[in-house]
C-alpha cells in the first residue's frame, strides 16, 4: 500500500530527482527489481534501453508508461488504472487522458 504522504514529500528537481528516479524507485519498492541499469545512462533515462524490455498493446499493473511528444518524454508506471508519474508539480496519479493531454504517443512497455 502507498504511504500517500510520505509520497507527497517527493520533490520533482530536474537535475537530481525526475520522472525517470520516480519510477525506479517505485519498480523497486512494488516488484523488488531495480531499474537503474536497464533504464539510465549516466543517470538519466534513456529510450533506446527499452529494448530490454517488451512493447504491449494494453498497460496492466506496474507497465512502464512512454509518453512522447517531438523533443520531450515522460516516463510514470500504470498503477490502479492511472498513471502514477512524477512531473514539476510533485507525485500525481491521474487517469492516461489527462497526462495524454501534454503528449502525442503513448507506450507501454513490459520488463522481461
Amino acid at each position: 500500500m502507498i504511504d500517500w504522504q510520505q509520497i507527497e514529500r517527493i520533490k520533482y528537481d530536474k537535475q537530481r530527482y525526475c520522472c525517470e528516479h520516480f519510477l525506479i524507485d517505485c519498480y523497486k519498492e512494488f516488484k523488488g527489481v531495480d531499474l537503474s541499469d536497464k533504464l539510465l545512462s549516466s543517470g538519466f533515462f534513456n529510450a533506446q534501453k527499452l529494448r530490454n524490455f517488451r512493447q504491449v498493446d494494453s498497460p496492466k499493473q506496474f507497465t512502464i508508461v512512454l509518453f512522447r511528444d517531438k523533443a520531450k518524454a515522460h516516463v510514470g508506471m500504470w498503477f490502479d488504472n492511472k498513471v502514477l508519474h512524477l512531473d514539476n508539480q510533485g507525485v500525481l496519479l491521474q487517469p492516461l487522458d489527462v497526462v495524454l493531454m501534454n503528449f502525442k504517443r503513448v507506450q507501454f512497455y513490459e520488463y522481461l
